[in-house]
């Protein structure tokens, strides 16, 4: 467990990044709501991003206007209809119904309306109303109406292809698409596209993929009808066919990115990250300024802890959209925790020419000024902060600045003269100051200063955590038992509290095996969370277990090169008589940190 000492402490809270990479929003194409969700749809986490399992509109609904065939109606005189008692009297009883929810009624007296108009309009609102009654021979007569008495338009075509698809009359609604599709020549994508969210309602998977098939046929060299087909097999959940179907669009239509998608997509929803990796690696070669799906893509590796990737991503796309606010903040923020800080400092600063007003990033360029020990640029970037969200924050860290410049009492002096307006930033100021005494060494003062806090806030959760860490550091088992005990009441699901006192317990007692069942919480609530990992590696190794003890902090060690992880695993290899990888790990570890008071100790140990 990382978190006792001083260094670790600090990490903690070092670089909180608060902003959202994965934020963004959908991209916009003429299809129905349930087609554009399923080719932006990509797995998350958990993360972002979100369950994005696409459901199209029902066939009873009338179809938005945006996803409808082309129509070729011109300029027609709207019919002169005589309001008689009688229609009037059907219309409103329609309408009524409608409003009160009564479907049949509705449709039967809105098909009487259009049988007595003979107006293409009531005919077509009789149709649709029928539709969502679930009526169907009265749909399709309205529809049929409809058809008649307004020939040049496709919407009443669209519309009796609906009805008999629901019907299950898959060989007549098939003529009616294929008229769809011929009056739609020579732009037929948007016309496949609606019939394959009409045929994906319907139950007979095997029928209306053959169907689809045949219909797909007569343009065969079109590759927006390959995609529908995919669109289709995937809400048929046919895997197999939604890959064949959208590598025959690409290969008509090659660096198509909208088709690009919706294979990357398929492979995350199926969670094939190699599948989704290697789909994208070749594409992006190829096609290198595809920035939607390049986006997409770093989002995705972002969900499944690629950082590494993830941020060669989001450089690239950054070079090819040099004005991509989002995207340069991403790879500023995947920088910084990836203690990329010469990337970082080159993006955040990017960034805040794209967007003047982005104070966050004049928060990370203060904190990475303040971690390379300049202290005066760090101070320089926090008293520019001027938005009022982050205003207070700023302030707080330029105080731990003064204090390294000019001493813990200049720096208190800048705290007390803060103005908190919430009980959350008064506790802001009392964990600062603790950071302060902590970082001095001076633990005594540090948990006064939290003792005086609980005092006030006795039920604050980030103060229980923070005076049991310092506890522990003072080896004050008792105290810092209770202060854990306490949170992981209030909070049992906390990680960081399990997995402090199984450490704890671990490191300055004899109740392994109690530790290892705290630690063994944390890991199942945070699995990919290397500090924990190594927890439980020390455990082990405190159990006896020392083969189990390497592997566990080998893996924390690979996903985090941390001092303190280092040096629990090169004692670790020392002990099991592995002197010389013993020493290549703690060397590595001392060249990045010569400062860790752990790592100096555990060296200053073994050579004895």
């Amino acid at each position: 467990m990382q978190g006792l000492t001083q260094s670790s402490m600090s990490r903690f809270g070092k670089f909180a990044v608060s902003h959202n990479i994965k934020a963004g929003g959908p991209y916009s194409h003429d299809v129905t709501s349930a087609y554009r969700t399923w080719l932006v749809t990509f797995v998350v986490s958990s993360m972002l991003i979100t369950s994005c399992a696409p459901t199209g509109p029902s066939v009873v609904r009338e179809p938005p206007a945006e996803v409808r065939p082309p129509d070729t109606t011109t300029a027609v005189e709207l019919p002169k209809v005589k309001l008689t008692e009688d229609l009037m009297y059907d219309i409103l009883l329609g309408e009524i119904a409608l409003q009160r929810g009564h479907l049949d009624k509705a449709a039967g007296a809105m098909a009487s309306a259009a049988r007595s108009s003979g107006d293409y309009r009531v005919a077509e609102r009789a149709s649709l109303i029928a539709l969502q009654a679930k009526d169907y021979d009265k749909a399709l007569q309205s529809a049929e109406l409809w058809a008649e008495l307004e020939s040049s338009s496709t919407k009443p075509i669209q519309t009796i292809g609906a009805v008999l698809t629901a019907q299950g009359r898959l060989g007549e609604a098939e003529e009616r698409f294929n008229e769809l599709i011929k009056r739609g020549d020579p732009n037929v994508g948007i016309v496949y596209r609606r019939i394959a969210d009409l045929l994906a309602q319907h139950h007979d998977i095997d029928g209306v993929l053959e169907l689809m098939d045949r219909l797909v046929m007569t343009h065969p060299a079109d590759a927006d009808a390959h995609f529908a087909k995919a669109y289709l097999a995937d809400r048929l959940k046919k895997p197999a066919i939604v890959l064949q179907s959208l590598d025959e669009a690409l290969s008509l239509r090659p660096g198509w990115q909208e088709a690009a998608l919706a294979k990357f997509s398929h492979y995350a929803s199926q969670k094939d990250l190699d599948g989704a990796r290697q789909f994208s690696d070749q594409f992006l070669n190829k096609y290198p300024a595809a920035s939607k799906l390049r986006l997409h893509y770093a989002r995705y590796l972002i969900d499944e802890d690629q950082r590494e990737l993830a941020l060669e991503n989001f450089k690239t796309l950054s070079e090819y959209e040099p004005n991509n606010a989002d995207a340069t903040f991403a790879a500023a923020l995947l920088s910084v925790q990836l203690d990329r800080f010469e990337d970082a400092e080159k993006y955040l600063k990017r960034s805040i020419k794209l967007r003047p007003g982005n104070d966050q990033a004049r928060l990370y360029l203060g904190q990475i000024s303040a971690e390379q020990e300049q202290y005066e640029i760090a101070a320089m970037w926090y008293r520019a902060v001027k938005s009022e969200t982050l205003y207070f924050e700023a302030q707080v860290l330029l105080a731990n600045v003064i204090g390294k410049q000019k001493g813990i009492t200049q720096a208190f002096d800048h705290l007390d003269g803060l103005h908190p307006s919430s009980d959350e930033e008064q506790v802001r100021i009392i964990l600062s100051k603790e950071q302060m005494f902590r970082v001095a060494k001076m633990l005594d003062e540090a948990k006064m200063v939290l003792d005086e806090g609980l005092a006030q806030y006795p039920d604050n959760t980030d103060l229980l955590y923070a005076r049991g860490l310092v506890a522990a550091q003072l080896e004050l088992v008792a105290v810092h038992e209770q202060d854990m005990r306490r949170l992981l009441e209030k909070d049992p699901k906390n990680a960081h509290a399990l997995n402090a006192l199984g450490y704890t317990l671990a490191d300055q007692t004899q109740r392994y095996h109690e530790a290892l069942e705290l630690i063994d919480k944390a890991l199942k609530l945070k699995p990919d969370d290397p500090f924990i990992m190594d927890s439980m590696g020390w455990v082990h190794y405190r159990l006896g277990n020392h083969q189990l003890a390497i592997e566990y902090l080998e893996k924390a060690l690979g996903k985090r090169e941390d001092a303190e992880i280092a040096a629990h695993l090169g004692e670790v290899l020392w002990v099991t008589g592995d002197k010389t990888r013993a020493k290549k790990v703690l060397k590595r570890a001392l060249k990045k940190s010569p400062d860790n008071d752990v790592l100096l100790t555990t060296i200053e140990k073994l050579k004895q």
